[in-house]
């Protein structure tokens, strides 16, 4: 089966996917944090801690999202995607230095014991900050470098670029091995 013979369904079954894999776990966590309360030490130190937690499937679902884009010659999509990620990666660099000086400012706050679980479990909440702020930047430089080049190799944004008797997009087989 080649790409032309993929029904539009699928394709748009997967792109709905990945936007409810993104929106999804956003609006469980907007509610678990409402209302809003930045200027309240304990309130941002939750808000903070429980943002790691929420991260990955987001990521996940703009990662298929990218793959589908890819795959289906979307290169727009695929160019505004590494936007996107690079937006968030940005995003979330601030976060990097505010909530490791939350988690000292809290320490003072807190008893003797728990001091050191809280530590520990502050270091994997930063952990997974800097590892998804590394994700989401190689995504926005990768989506972005991809969509450039293919779009420079057919000359085009997001046509299907030269129509070849099977109906199959001759830059897709000429840009890529294989023909996927």
């Amino acid at each position: 089966m080649t790409r032309s013979q993929v029904s539009p369904w699928v394709v748009r079954g997967l792109y709905l996917f990945a936007i409810v894999l993104v929106v999804s776990p956003l609006i469980d966590f907007a509610s678990t944090v409402w209302p809003l309360r930045p200027g309240d030490l304990q309130w941002r130190y939750g808000f903070l801690g429980l943002g790691a937690g929420f991260l990955h499937t987001p990521i996940l679902g703009l990662v298929l999202a990218m793959a589908v884009a890819y795959w289906q010659d979307h290169l727009s999509v695929l160019r505004r995607l590494g936007v996107l990620s690079a937006v968030a990666a940005a995003a979330i660099l601030p976060v990097l230095v505010e909530f490791p000086l939350d988690v000292l400012a809290m320490r003072g706050l807190r008893a003797q014991d728990p001091q050191t679980g809280a530590l520990i479990g502050a270091i994997i909440q930063e952990v997974k900050y800097l590892g998804a702020c590394l994700v989401l930047v190689c995504l926005g430089i990768g989506g972005m470098q991809t969509a450039k080049q293919l779009m420079a190799t057919s000359g085009a944004g997001d046509s299907p670029g030269s129509v070849s008797h099977a109906g199959h997009s001759d830059r897709v087989a000429t840009t890529r091995p294989g023909g996927h």
